[in-house]
């Protein structure tokens, strides 16, 4: 897994302190992982295809394999030292006739057992069986969600856990615009990259709510965070500064509704 994360970040020519900002997860994190030394969540190895503009879905492939090799290799790793934590303790003859007893009445119970539970079930074939309930799984930890969220870092939040770039668009020829979205957060919020200074970007929603910002420094941004309600609409625009009395060029992701998506 780390070959191929340290391929990509070769190929894309991003420093590890680009790739914390394009994918809220810390350098010093990226650093372990792309060079081996620990192995990385699913939602950062999509993070970084993204982040170089690659679909994710190979990488994750192999991420997958790879995970699955490892749980493989953890089970084998634990039956090794249950088994050698087996002592074999020799029968005394003693003993020999209080093990054979112990033998037959566990034989004797198990027959028992299986009696009543045929009985049981054969006398109530027509009851309706209760289902067992689905199991649970937990989403990440998060600081806010919905409008709740309004106006807060999605790093800060940690919205990025397991953010997906759902929308994108361009301003020719290089600027990137993202929308990004969080299902734990139910927040999105924009980001720009390869942008000039003073270059803008807004996250809007169907409820009338926008958060911006403006690139100081560097060629990246994102915005606050925005509820994105299940039912309601967000998208993001962005705008190249003026140039004079003319204003910049602009453009805008698609819409982006979480319940149609699912």
């Amino acid at each position: 897994m780390a070959g191929e994360l340290l391929a990509l970040k070769k190929a894309s020519g991003l420093s590890f302190a680009q790739l914390g900002e394009r994918t809220h997860y810390a350098k010093s994190s990226w650093e372990r992982w792309v060079n081996g030394k620990q192995f990385p969540p699913r939602a950062a190895v999509e993070g970084i295809a993204r982040a170089c503009e690659q679909d994710p879905a190979a990488l994750l492939a192999l991420w997958d394999r790879a995970d699955g090799e490892r749980a493989s290799e953890s089970e084998a790793g634990e039956d090794a030292r249950d088994a050698a934590d087996v002592a074999v303790e020799p029968v005394r003859p003693g003993r020999r006739r209080v093990l054979w007893l112990s033998v037959v009445l566990g034989v004797l119970l198990a027959a028992g057992a299986v009696v009543v539970a045929y009985t049981a079930f054969a006398s109530d074939d027509e009851k309706p069986r209760t289902p067992k309930p689905a199991v649970k799984v937990a989403g990440p930890a998060t600081g806010c969600t919905g409008t709740g969220c309004e106006g807060r870092d999605p790093k800060k939040m940690n919205c990025g856990a397991d953010a997906v770039t759902v929308r994108t668009g361009s301003i020719p020829k290089d600027l990137v615009i993202e929308l990004r979205y969080s299902k734990a957060c139910q927040a999105a919020w924009g980001r720009i990259s390869f942008a000039q200074i003073g270059a803008t970007v807004v996250v809007n929603n169907s409820d009338g709510a926008a958060q911006a910002d403006v690139v100081h420094y560097d060629r990246d941004v994102y915005t606050p965070l925005i509820a994105a309600p299940d039912d309601g609409s967000v998208w993001v625009c962005a705008a190249l500064p003026k140039v004079g009395d003319k204003e910049g060029p602009r453009g805008c992701t698609g819409w982006f509704i979480p319940s149609r998506e699912k």
